[in-house]
């Protein structure tokens, strides 16, 4: 076999150097090294215990109080207290409604009650007498008075636009002795309610409001 050339060993053993470098680097890249795409920027993570402890000392948002429960009787009554030319502006829950009536304008007596007046009611199941200035969730507006005292009044409930009565002397009566319904029902009965629970209108009834306009 002839003898290599001095020039012919040095480029052998450069080109060797070369093979052994790019198996090394070949090696470590399949024991976890990653190609980065090109110009990705570097990440730079911080340990675990560091972001925990940032977490933990961020400070929190703020908790928003929860609105008032809205009710789409008392944005019927708004509506039409609106079109019939009154200016105001609320939450758009029944309470706040009912407190601008009652400041702003006045309250009357259920057996003064007249077409045009704004009734309001606590549909609560409790037996506790109903309260308009922390529990009214319901309303409607005064259509007519019947001689007996019976108010018929118009009220959205259910998606649907009713005409119903509550009967304020007689509130727990469902008819009265000509069979003419003195009460509507404004709850379903549920099972969890309890057994002396409220259904009627008069049972339900907690004030009347009269806006001048």
């Amino acid at each position: 076999m002839p003898l290599p050339l001095p020039g012919e060993n040095r480029s052998r053993v450069r080109l060797l150097e070369t093979l052994i470098a790019v198996a090394v680097v070949v090696g470590l890249c399949s024991l976890g090294c990653a190609t980065a795409a090109p110009h990705a920027p570097r990440t730079r993570r911080l340990p675990a215990p560091v972001i925990a402890a940032a977490h933990a000392e961020a400070p929190q948002p703020a908790r928003r109080h929860a609105s008032p429960p809205k009710d789409e009787g008392v944005a019927f009554v708004e509506r039409s207290l609106r079109d019939a030319g009154l200016h105001f502006g609320t939450d758009g829950s029944t309470r706040a409604l009912w407190e601008y009536l009652r400041l702003a304008h006045r309250t009357v007596a259920p057996s003064g009650a007249r077409p045009g007046d704004v009734v309001f009611f606590d549909t609560r199941a409790a037996a506790t007498a109903p309260d308009c200035d922390d529990d009214t969730d319901h309303a409607g507006i005064v259509e007519a008075v019947e001689t007996d005292g019976r108010i018929i009044f118009v009220e959205q409930r259910g998606g649907q636009v009713r005409r119903s009565v509550v009967d304020p002397g007689h509130p727990t009566q469902r008819r009265n002795d000509r069979g003419e319904i003195a009460n509507s029902f404004l709850r379903a009965k549920l099972v969890a309610d309890p057994p002396d629970a409220r259904y009627f209108a008069g049972q339900m009834l907690c004030g009347v409001a009269r806006p001048e306009r």
